[in-house]
């Protein structure tokens, strides 16, 4: 009977964390920054101070499953914001739309040091050009990629359940080197944030990705494809529509439940490497007739940090084979990958190396990892 009665006990409590609530908050963040000119010669496009503002709506949920115990219940959610670049006539303004999570570092429920990752897309309302925007030397297209980090200090007034947030933190605009100008828009900001619940969900359904039935051994291969530009005479680029492609293949190995160390081999293929700007006749002249003159071959090693299905990459190689530009010796690959199932994930990194970015590398990769003894 006591046998009976702990069994049930056991199945009850085991529902009763399965079903958790789910807190719903709606925020507002004014901001005002700069424009932090990081390349000579875009000195001029940081006049006046930048300022904007975000409304943002975060998801919270109190399951407590893995990932989110280890990572202290984060908030989750989706924002859009708009944002003046202190130039109007060259920067123009910003509109964007991201997703969120937001972490906490340190702290108790009334005080606490968060740390928060949006990334997003972005239009801007100017972009460079020949004849009607010369100056807009930072990016050469309106739509762009949006990557904003921060910290804030998060006070929680009990009685209202209000939070008031300190925030400061760069928003960064690119758009991979898709099409040139792609020097980038850094800038530095500081906001106060105010959110406030407005639901609560009784019987919410919380889902975790579990990798504890696989090997921490893991085998990977990935191939991406995608388009790029380079340029001609600064600032002006080629046009854009050079095929790039990624083939690569690594060993990773999973030390705890929210990191990966790896090694990967790299093969890559740049189409804008066959051919160079003659500015004298201002045309495109084909100079390598072989592909394998232009492949370039390296090794990498890095981390991944795990949530859920998606881990973030990080990772930094160099050439061993690098036959076409015999000076650069070093890349990274910075990014994300989000596991479809157990042998098969999707990948949105940038090869890069500093702050010239090579291209993007969408595609799709497949796992091979035994199942755990």
């Amino acid at each position: 009977m006591i046998k009976r009665t702990l069994i049930l006990l056991v199945f009850l409590l085991l529902n009763l964390l399965c079903l958790s609530q789910r807190h719903v908050f709606a925020e507002i963040k004014p901001f005002v920054g700069f424009v932090a000119p990081h390349r000579i010669g875009m000195e001029s496009l940081a006049q006046n101070n930048t300022y904007g503002a975000e409304l943002n709506f975060l998801f919270r949920n109190t399951s407590p499953l893995f990932y989110n115990l280890k990572y202290g219940f984060p908030y989750k959610g989706f924002g859009i914001s708009f944002e003046n670049l202190g130039n109007p006539e060259v920067l123009g303004n910003a509109y964007s739309i991201y997703s969120i999570l937001d972490l906490k570092i340190i702290g108790n429920s009334k005080l606490s040091l968060n740390t928060r990752l949006s990334p997003g897309l972005a239009y801007l309302t100017t972009r460079y050009d020949r004849y009607l925007n010369p100056e807009n030397i930072a990016l050469g297209t309106h739509l762009c990629f949006y990557f904003n980090l921060s910290l804030s200090g998060k006070y929680h007034f009990q009685n209202s359940g209000i939070d008031l947030k300190l925030m400061g933190g760069l928003i960064h605009y690119s758009n991979g080197s898709v099409r040139k100008p792609n020097l980038g828009l850094n800038q530095l900001y500081m906001g106060i944030g105010i959110s406030k619940e407005i639901a609560t969900n009784e019987q919410s359904e919380y889902k975790e990705y579990s990798r504890e039935h696989l090997s921490p051994h893991e085998l990977w291969a990935m191939g991406t494809y995608t388009v790029s530009d380079e340029y001609s005479l600064m600032p002006e680029g080629r046009g854009g529509g050079f095929p790039c492609s990624t083939i690569a293949c690594g060993y990773n190995y999973q030390y705890s439940g929210i990191g990966k160390v790896g090694i990967s081999a790299d093969l890559f293929y740049n189409s804008n490497l066959l051919y160079y700007f003659d500015t004298n006749w201002d045309i495109l002249i084909k100079y390598y007739d072989n592909v394998s003159d232009i492949l370039r071959s390296g090794i990498s090693i890095g981390h991944q940090l795990i949530y859920n299905r998606f881990e973030l990459v990080t990772f930094a190689g160099v050439y061993y084979y690098n036959k076409v530009k015999p000076g650069d010796r070093f890349y990274t690959r910075i990014g994300a990958r989000y596991y479809v199932c157990d042998y098969v994930f999707v990948n949105l990194s940038l090869k890069a190396f500093g702050f010239k970015a090579h291209y993007i590398e969408p595609g799709i990769g497949f796992s091979f990892r035994k199942k755990a003894s």
